[in-house]
């Protein structure tokens, strides 16, 4: 199965979702560390389905909106998301075009680089702050003494990309001073 399809499926394990509402989690919930193209979603939902790994939990209608089609994981799904959940995963390479840019920036003045690599800086402290107050929001609605708490492997993964931010913030700060 393709990884979208596990992105559904770990959405759909920890509440039912509508499509709409899967798009907006992926934007929201996961979107800082996998991103998916927003047409991807109902098709992915309608093979699920197909293949028994999702169901049709119900229809939500409500007088001044369209029909909301609730799907749940199943059990067949909620194996499958275990199974793969435990395969050996790979190092991922990390596709960056700034760094590519720093790779060649013995290529340009130095003063020109460092504005590049001060306004790179800019967009991670933003990101940074993104992510340490999504840290603090998830923190506060965690259940400390419930491990089964999907929330506790939600702010795991919210912490990487804290972590993450750091590290490419205090990079760009030791280039800048090498330059």
């Amino acid at each position: 199965m393709s990884s979208i399809r596990y992105a559904v499926l770990s959405l759909l394990a920890r509440e039912p979702l509508s499509g709409y509402d899967i798009k907006q989690y992926m934007n929201n919930r996961i979107g800082p560390f996998w991103k998916v193209g927003s047409n991807q979603v109902y098709p992915e939902l309608a093979k699920l389905e197909e293949e028994g790994l999702v169901k049709l939990q119900g229809v939500e209608q409500l007088t001044y909106r369209p029909a909301r089609k609730l799907y749940e994981i199943t059990d067949a799904g909620r194996e499958a998301l275990v199974l793969w959940t435990l395969e050996p995963g790979g190092a991922e390479n990390v596709r960056d075009d700034f760094l590519l840019k720093a790779y060649n920036s013995w290529l340009v003045e130095p003063e020109k680089m460092k504005a590049q690599i001060a306004e790179i800086k800019k967009q991670h402290e933003k990101k940074l702050a993104v992510y340490q107050a999504k840290v603090e929001e998830l923190a506060a609605q965690l259940d400390p003494s419930d491990r089964s708490d999907p929330l506790a492997s939600s702010i795991s993964v919210v912490e990487f990309g804290v972590e993450y931010e750091r590290l490419y913030i205090a990079w760009c700060e030791r280039l800048m001073k090498k330059l």
